[in-house]
């Protein structure tokens, strides 16, 4: 390999030259050929940093081809997430560890629909009260805090918010029920939410249990699922 030739002409586009190298390349035909060695050596290692900086910044995509079909679906999430293992009807999986335990989990699971009539905004609030009301009995330190119709990426849907406490610590949680139609399907998504509220302190105030996934890594997750 001609290491003299590697420093004057990198491999990039005329339009973006002149590089470094070539304003040195008078310089570099001066050195005696150990050196031209080493900053040939420089040179790669720098790029393969590089790379290899850009690939971890590339968030990891999760995508869903159902079934069913209509129930096509992807999403990115952020490195400090962990993909945790999953049985059906639980899709995805995601959790954040902090020194002391949990820091935040966002999971996605499919939800079987009774027949129903009309628009699916009618049946979600129904299904939202009886997953209250399970969620309430399971658990003692589960409070409500608020619930009502949401829109993820101008997909409606219905969502509520509630406290609970984990381990003796308090946490903040959110779900959010989507389907891809506004009427006649009969699965959906069921996103649940967890996060320690100091994960929030970031967001906009007031803030409360309706900031979870304003911010952190449960937002992106969520904002960028997209249907189809």
């Amino acid at each position: 390999m001609d290491v003299r030739q590697l420093l004057r002409s990198p491999p990039v586009k005329p339009q973006f030259g002149p590089t470094l190298p070539d304003l040195l390349a008078p310089r570099i035909d001066s050195l005696p050929r150990i050196v031209a060695r080493i900053l040939a050596a420089l040179v790669v290692v720098v790029v393969v940093v590089v790379v290899m900086i850009v690939v971890r910044l590339h968030d990891p995509v999760y995508s869903y081809a159902g079934p069913p079909a209509s129930l096509k679906f992807n999403t990115s999430y952020s490195r400090a997430m962990t993909r945790e293992p999953v049985r059906r009807p639980t899709l995805l999986a995601l959790r954040q560890n902090s020194s002391v335990g949990l820091a935040a989990s966002f999971e996605i699971a499919t939800l079987r629909l009774p027949r129903y009539s009309g628009e699916i905004s009618g049946l979600l609030p129904v299904i939202a009260t009886n997953l209250i009301r399970h969620l309430t009995a399971a658990d003692p330190s589960f409070v409500l805090w608020s619930q009502g119709r949401t829109r993820i990426n101008l997909v409606p849907g219905y969502t509520f918010t509630f406290q609970r406490t984990i381990g003796g610590r308090p946490y903040w949680g959110r779900y959010v029920l989507l389907t891809p139609d506004i009427s006649g399907d009969r699965e959906a998504l069921e996103i649940s939410m967890l996060t320690d509220p100091a994960l929030l302190a970031v967001a906009k105030p007031p803030i409360t249990p309706d900031s979870v996934a304003s911010v952190g890594v449960l937002f992106e997750p969520l904002e960028r699922l997209r249907f189809g």
